[in-house]
């Protein structure tokens, strides 16, 4: 299941939910059920390997939330990271890249034509901007 809005971080706290529920029915309602797993942080780039190479070649991003999903609640029996629903978008500079592989931790993508020399490297996924890396097209 891929969460559709973030739950304000406050709220996904026990002390959070008795705020809100005190607040009254109406902010509980607009809040619908929030959860410690709803809260899903932007995805977060760690390393690019290679940080340099030509147009056509495969790098692999490694970092952190490359699916937006909630992490599995503990004694669940999937306990592995999650499998993406879906796949977002890799931009070198301003062009795209192509994803040959996608887990929420792990990206291969092709770099794409038309770029040369130092660019910032982001992840798109769930429609969230991770940080930028710098790498280097040859």
């Amino acid at each position: 299941m891929v969460r559709q809005r973030p739950c304000p971080p406050i709220l996904a706290t026990a002390a959070g939910a008795a705020l809100a529920a005190m607040a009254g029915a109406a902010v509980a309602g607009a809040l619908g059920g929030c959860s410690a797993n709803d809260d899903v942080p932007s995805p977060m780039l760690s390393n690019v390997q290679p940080d340099h190479a030509s147009p056509g070649a495969l790098v692999t991003l490694t970092g952190d939330h490359f699916c937006q999903q909630p992490q599995p609640t503990p004694g669940d029996d999937d306990e592995g990271p999650p499998v993406c629903d879906s796949t977002g978008d890799v931009h070198f500079g301003a062009a795209p890249g192509t994803p040959a592989m996608w887990s929420d931790t792990q990206i291969s993508v092709e770099v794409p034509d038309g770029i040369s020399g130092r660019v910032d490297l982001t992840v798109i996924a769930g429609g969230r901007a991770s940080n930028a890396i710098s790498f280097t097209a040859d």
